[in-house]
């Protein structure tokens, strides 16, 4: 009898010690995955994609894509956002000699050749806080980075701050304005880097013109004594359903003194017109 009761007392005392380890595990689990929660809690956004594709005499496909997403802290704002713009082509060249003629092989007709590469190979990525000092005025940073091989670019990074102003947000829209100045590395793929300081500005505009269409006009430039760069980003959505929108975009960027000088389609700017479905986040 009295081993029975001792061996029922250790028993209880390991289930007692188990159930205590047990819970000491979930308990650290669970700080462990509210602490994840809270490091996503908050963040809202859109994501963009779109995509073409053709075959026939002459192959072309891209894709593009973005993201951008957001978060507010009390008086901070944090903005995260990347692009992507991949394209590859194929045609079907005459070879020529060096009177414009067509060049004839052994069987009579005019010698072809496949040509393909990237029309445009373009990723981005950048981080920009800020601090509200009033309601309508802020500090800024901005930090990012991009590639972009058919535009001569190997990398180039940013490092800015300046200070924006929101001229009015309401439920029509909104608009603000930024200026500031930093630094910008750009490594090309051919020719001498393009470094030092540079000025900065940004304008942002969007209009709800009804429950169900959106307007929005985007600016940002870089300018140096070495190289103007100037993005412009218009775009029209139609919204689907309470998270989806149908959007035509058009970009255009123009970076002066980065082209290579090797081909005769060498141009400062580039520009893409594009359908894209928008998501909330």
């Amino acid at each position: 009898m009295i081993r029975y009761t001792s061996t029922k007392k250790s028993v209880a005392a390991l289930v007692v010690t188990s159930a205590l380890a047990f819970s000491s595990i979930a308990s650290a689990q669970d700080d462990e995955k509210s602490l994840v929660d809270s490091a996503f809690d908050g963040w809202s956004g859109t994501a963009s994609l779109g995509a073409t594709s053709s075959t026939g005499n002459s192959e072309a496909s891209n894709i593009n894509g973005s993201i951008r997403l957001g978060k507010t802290v009390n008086r901070w704002e944090h903005l995260v956002f990347g692009s992507i713009f991949k394209g590859t082509s194929s045609i079907v060249i005459v070879e020529r000699d060096q009177n414009g003629d067509p060049i004839i092989g052994d069987d009579g007709r005019p010698q072809r050749t496949i040509v393909k590469g990237d029309n445009s190979d373009r990723i981005a990525l950048g981080y920009q806080p800020k601090f509200y000092y009033t309601p309508k005025t802020y500090f800024f940073g901005i930090l990012d980075w991009e590639q972009d091989e058919p535009g001569n670019i190997d990398s180039a990074t940013r490092q800015i701050i300046g200070v924006g102003h929101r001229f009015y947000s309401n439920a029509s829209g909104f608009l603000t304005a930024e200026v500031g100045f930093g630094n910008k590395t750009t490594d090309l793929v051919v020719g001498d880097n393009v470094d030092g300081g540079v000025g900065y500005l940004g304008l942002n505009f969007l209009n709800r013109i009804n429950e169900n269409v959106t307007f929005n006009a985007d600016l940002r430039s870089d300018f140096g004594s070495d190289n103007t760069f100037v993005e412009i980003g218009l775009g029209v959505a139609f919204k689907i359903s309470e998270k989806l929108a149908f959007k035509i975009a058009h970009f255009s960027r123009s970076n002066s003194d980065l082209s290579s000088g090797d081909s005769p389609l060498d141009s400062n700017s580039d520009s893409v017109t594009s359908l894209n479905l928008v998501i909330d986040i």
